[in-house]
């Protein structure tokens, strides 16, 4: 099963930067970035956050441009699970270059959500139509150690309607040997391709005998999460309580009439709690996308501002984007006063529990992290990325 993928866009990355080959750097984090014209999308390594004169290392990228951002960084490698493929591979940062470790063939593609089991299990989970005009869902479980599959199963779920009859996995999460998803249906509709049913569902399935336990309904809201390897829809508090967003904006589910929410599932409870829902949508008169925790009850969301794009074919492109930060208590929600930022799906948000630091492209064609104080609410300026950036797509911390 297993075999090394002589592709292109696996083979080891080229190096290209200004710095000189022999230049040392133990980086603590690293950026995929876009950039401008015809120059390579490219990683980005950095020792620091903030605006210091740290070494740095640039790698160009030679893969598919909307394929580069589909990776995950764990225990020192980097390992890729793209949508558009069926190929799982696994890297390692060697000097200045990006190394192909090893790979494995899977028998599917439209991955969509993933979950850690543990520090060495991955689980993947990608939609699959067979003949039979069942709706499935398709698991791996993938030891990234030995780099093998483990685990392979299917699970049959029922279709919400005749007219929506197409499955949006959001999320997965796996607790006392329970697999909890949270998915939604969709259908082809309109100028923007789809539109999303009015309900999401909430399955818990027995993970040894991988039989299906109960369905939950929710009619709150729809499109839980998204596909989470390229932007955060989840996390966990230090409770073990595990908190989600739906997104039935117009970039994922395209539902308007049901809110953007924050839900919660109570650690050792195997239904989502009826009582909590954090409103983003009243709260602030908009849809938004990402969310990532800050620490003591805190957590950061990306919104989209309605008024200032035309329809979906500026959104990505336009200056729009606010940030906020939410306390999970109260349900309050406080804009936080960043320059706007562009772009659909980033994951560019991190928080050592002191301060949150962001990553932005500006109207003024700067693109920076910028640090906001927990405390205190000041901001500052922390790293500057290199002037052929268009879009800073992923910000990833390397020593967890």
């Amino acid at each position: 099963m297993k075999r090394l993928v002589l592709l292109s866009f696996l083979a080891t990355f080229i190096f290209s930067c200004k710095q000189t080959p022999q230049k040392n750097i133990d980086p603590d984090f690293v950026f995929c970035l876009f950039n401008k014209d015809e120059s390579p999308t490219s990683l980005f390594f950095a020792e620091s956050l903030d605006d210091t004169q740290s070494p740095t290392l640039q790698i160009p990228l030679s893969t598919a441009r909307i394929q580069e951002r589909e990776y995950m960084y764990k225990n020192g490698f980097f390992y890729r699970l793209s949508s558009q493929t069926n190929v799982f591979t696994k890297h390692r940062l060697q000097g200045s270059s990006l190394i192909l470790i090893d790979s494995i063939q899977l028998k599917n593609r439209d991955f969509e959500t993933i979950t850690w089991k543990d520090d060495n299990n991955l689980i993947a989970l990608c939609r699959e139509y067979p003949v039979t005009q069942k709706t499935q869902a398709r698991l791996y479980q993938i030891d990234v150690a030995a780099m093998k599959i483990v685990k392979e199963d299917t699970v049959v779920l029922p279709y919400a309607t005749k007219e929506y009859n197409r499955l949006h996995l959001g999320l997965v999460n796996i607790e006392n040997n329970d697999l909890w998803l949270a998915y939604s249906f969709f259908k082809s509709s309109g100028k923007y391709g789809h539109t999303t049913s009015d309900t999401t569902y909430y399955a818990t399935i027995n993970y040894d005998s991988f039989t299906l336990q109960h369905i939950q309904k929710e009619t709150r809201s729809t499109y839980p999460g998204g596909f989470n390897i390229i932007q955060s829809y989840s996390f966990k508090d230090e409770l073990g309580d595990y908190y989600f967003m739906t997104n039935p904006g117009i970039a994922l589910g395209n539902n308007l009439k049901l809110p953007t929410a924050i839900f919660r599932k109570k650690k050792g409870q195997q239904f989502v709690d009826q009582h909590f829902m954090i409103n983003i949508s009243q709260s602030i008169g908009n849809h938004a996308y990402g969310i990532w925790y800050a620490g003591n009850g805190k957590a950061i969301i990306r919104n989209e501002q309605k008024k200032l794009y035309t329809d979906f074919s500026n959104y990505h492109a336009v200056y729009q984007f606010e940030y906020r930060l939410v306390d999970l208590k109260s349900g309050s929600i406080e804009k936080i006063q960043l320059p706007l930022d562009k772009g659909t799906q980033k994951e560019n948000v991190w928080s050592d529990r002191k301060y949150v630091y962001i990553a932005i492209d500006d109207a003024n064609d700067e693109h920076r992290v910028w640090k906001y104080n927990l405390q205190t609410k000041e901001i500052s300026k922390g790293i500057k990325l290199p002037n052929t950036t268009n879009f800073i797509v992923r910000m990833d911390y390397l020593k967890k």
